[in-house]
C-alpha cells in the first residue's frame, strides 16, 4: 500500500504510519527498501495481561499531580527512585 501510495504522489521520499497490529517486519523492510520512512507504535510486549494482570498501559499519568490513576481510580503517589541498568526508575 505505501509503494502505490508512493507512487501515485510521484515522490522520492514518504513517511508512514503503521497501526498496531497491521504491519509485519517484512512488510516494514520492504518500505525501508524502498525508501519510505515508517513510524511505529511501541510494542506491547508485556505476557501480564496473559496473565490476568495489569499493563502499564492500565494506568493513567496525571503530570501536574505526579501520580497515576490505577484501573480502580486509586491515586499511585510517588515514593522512590533507584537505578537498575543505568536506568533511573521512579515508583509509585
Amino acid at each position: 500500500m505505501s509503494k502505490k501510495a508512493k507512487a501515485a504522489l510521484g515522490t522520492d521520499k514518504l513517511t508512514v504510519l503503521a497501526d498496531s497490529g497491521y504491519f509485519s517486519g517484512a512488510e516494514i523492510l520492504e518500505c525501508g527498501k524502498a525508501g519510505i520512512t515508517v513510524s511505529l507504535p511501541k510494542p506491547l510486549t508485556s505476557g501480564n495481561r496473559l496473565k490476568k494482570m495489569f499493563v502499564k498501559k492500565d494506568f493513567r499519568y496525571v503530570a501536574d499531580d505526579d501520580i497515576y490513576i490505577c484501573p480502580a481510580s486509586e491515586r499511585l503517589t510517588y515514593r522512590f527512585s533507584n537505578v537498575e541498568k543505568g536506568m533511573t526508575l521512579r515508583r509509585y
